[in-house]
């Protein structure tokens, strides 16, 4: 309750992003699988992205979504993608697998 009334997230959402955490825990790979990833050069490496969440100001519900994706090795824009979502954090990352993808190249 004392997080409610500081303008933070109820404990049943911060209860639900643990368990997601723990979740996407499970999935990291922390070892090298592709052959870019072992040349020093990253040669067959063609797009980087970046991927941000913030919250409202003020608000702990509502949070803005945004990925960026560049080519390489030029880091040229290829696309920009935001979304903004009132439910729970967990809820907003999820419309990321069904947007737009890149053209081939």
């Amino acid at each position: 309750m004392a997080l409610e009334a500081a303008g933070g997230p109820p404990e049943e959402t911060l209860s639900l992003w643990k368990r997601e955490q723990a979740r996407l825990k499970a999935h990291v790979v922390d070892r090298d699988t592709e052959t870019w990833q072992r040349d020093p050069a990253f040669s067959g490496l063609q797009r980087v992205g970046g991927v941000d969440v913030s919250f409202v100001k003020g608000d702990s519900v509502r949070a803005c979504a945004s990925l960026v994706v560049l080519s390489f090795p030029e880091l040229e824009f290829c696309l920009q993608v935001a979304k903004q979502n009132g439910s729970s954090l967990p809820s907003a990352c999820q419309p990321f697998c069904c947007w737009k993808q890149l053209p081939a190249p």
